[in-house]
């Protein structure tokens, strides 16, 4: 009975939310990202680019991957068109990031963290079925800040700044399902990357191998529909 009650409560503002043409929203949440990296083996490198000798060997470091996960902040604005088949443009701040690990030969292994903040634009179509939602999209990011970590990891090995691969526009998709109830709204969605994050060249005088980093991640956000 008292489960009956509340949702004759809902019932109205679900109806009211499910026969608007627009919706528009705010969001906030959580992300739960992972970077995912070309396990790789790449002389080390002096300042000059000459690889360091060793009792007349060449120094070999190497990179792995970390299933560590990196916790973010997410939050934005989005605009829903359409009833039961939608269109859902969204604009987004992220806090994402991961781990990786640097394990020197001769040295201590390092676990590097890398954290950086983008602005997202995913677009994702979707459709209702009653409160639950589904939906899937391309999704645009430009990162505007990065922390030092993966700058200075790469310092002694990279052939180009590593600002020049943040400022390119990284594609991706997120797909997940969401939960309408009234004007609140509970998603949950994956994220991962079409494009290289970073794609960073290291060339020595006999190759120029390429260091591909991408990302994915889960999230988890909550928000408020007008």
């Amino acid at each position: 009975m008292k489960r009956l009650l509340v949702l004759l409560l809902l019932l109205p503002g679900l109806t009211y939310a499910q026969g608007k043409f627009l919706t528009v929203g705010l969001k906030v949440g959580a992300n739960f990202s992972q970077l995912k990296t070309l396990e790789m083996q790449t002389p080390r490198l002096t300042a000059g680019g000459i690889p360091v000798l060793s009792g007349g060997q060449i120094v070999y470091d190497f990179f792995r991957n970390n299933d560590s996960r990196t916790t973010g902040i997410v939050g934005g604005a989005f605009f829903r068109f359409g009833r039961k088949l939608f269109l859902q443009p969204e604009v987004l701040v992220s806090s994402k990031g991961g781990k990786f690990d640097l394990i020197q030969t001769g040295l201590t292994t390092q676990s590097v963290n890398v954290k950086f903040t983008t602005f997202d634009v995913p677009v994702l179509v979707g459709f209702k079925l009653g409160p639950l939602r589904l939906n899937a999209g391309p999704l645009m990011s430009l990162t505007i800040s990065e922390d030092k970590g993966l700058k200075d990891s790469f310092n002694q090995y990279t052939s180009q700044p590593i600002e020049e691969t943040f400022k390119q526009a990284v594609f991706g998709y997120q797909a997940g399902a969401g939960l309408n109830l009234g004007g609140f709204e509970l998603d949950l969605r994956y994220e991962g990357n079409l494009s290289d994050l970073s794609q960073i060249g290291i060339k020595t005088s006999s190759s120029d191998a390429r260091f591909s980093t991408k990302a994915s991640l889960w999230q988890l956000t909550a928000g408020f529909a007008f």
